[in-house]
């Protein structure tokens, strides 16, 4: 593993760690505090962040796995391990927001809500959630993980889910009628749902091995056609795994060109284009000669 991998995977494991801890202090409170103020929505809640510990065990597992290199049983690597776990957590989270809606009907007769309560657990969540958010989303984005981007979505759930607990709590503080809790409640297990659905549709591209990467296919054809005795680059295949990418493509060399050569200019476009896009860590290169019968002139040196 170079340098750049142990710090993606250090600075990956680092983020999950804070949001397990976070995760745990928010989740301890929310359901504490729920429990006194006889809100199930805060509850819920709560519930909902225990949930996020658990996945987030599972991210990083995950990243650890990702990171270990090809054996003969896997020769493309544990990349897609994060796929996986992405997959795995989109559809806890959306359980977790069907159980929670359950809940919530079952409990619109209740009577008694502290609102104050309410409020003040909600209010510190989301600044929590948000925290959490937002630097699961710049690390997820800065090293281009998959899971961790599914927790930072997760976690911005989180704070909309929270904020439904606030408006709740602000409306029986103002009207003393309880059933804006379990209302509160209906509105936190749909924004967990949709959310849950966001994530796993998030990951099935990936899974499917969809082209998602324009920007890298034109820079890759830049280089190509930057290369002395190169031509028409094309059938160009860019394949996600977990964070790295594999590049499969053909070019166009002489065809009187010697083994030798064709075989040095084709590691060479290799490393330049790992060299341009280090996220890429395999280039697999199909080189025929030059088609339809034309040629250039070539004098072996």
């Amino acid at each position: 593993m170079n340098r750049t991998d142990d710090n993606r995977t250090h600075q990956s494991l680092r983020a999950v760690r804070i949001g397990i801890y976070g995760n745990t202090a928010l989740a301890i409170f929310k359901i504490v505090l729920g429990i006194f103020s006889f809100s199930f929505a805060l509850i819920a809640d709560g519930i909902d962040t225990t949930s996020d510990i658990v996945k987030s065990v599972l991210v990083y597992r995950a990243v650890r796995i990702a990171t270990k290199p090809p054996s003969s049983e896997y020769p493309y690597g544990y990349g897609r391990a994060e796929t996986i776990v992405t997959t795995v957590v989109g559809m806890s989270v959306l359980f977790t927001g069907i159980l929670i809606f359950v809940e919530a009907l079952k409990d619109m007769q209740k009577s008694e809500i502290i609102g104050s309560l309410m409020v003040l657990g909600a209010l510190i969540s989301i600044v929590g959630k948000f925290f959490l958010s937002f630097y699961m989303l710049r690390v997820g984005k800065k090293f281009s993980s998959q899971a961790l981007l599914a927790n930072a979505k997760d976690y911005l759930s989180d704070v909309f889910a929270s904020g439904a607990v606030l408006a709740g709590g602000v409306l029986i503080l103002l009207t003393g009628n309880p059933i804006f809790d379990p209302l509160a409640s209906i509105i936190v297990s749909g924004i967990i749902g949709y959310m849950g659905i966001e994530i796993v549709r998030g990951s099935i591209p990936e899974i499917m091995e969809k082209e998602s990467s324009p920007e890298m296919i034109s820079t890759i054809d830049e280089i190509v056609k930057d290369m002395p005795y190169t031509f028409h680059p094309h059938l160009v295949r860019i394949r996600k795994l977990g964070p790295y990418y594999l590049v499969d493509m053909h070019v166009e060399l002489p065809g009187r060109m010697s083994l030798k050569k064709s075989h040095e200019i084709v590691t060479s476009i290799e490393n330049r284009i790992k060299s341009q896009l280090p996220s890429v860590k395999e280039v697999i290169i199909h080189a025929e000669p030059i088609g339809e019968g034309k040629d250039t002139k070539w004098n072996e040196r």
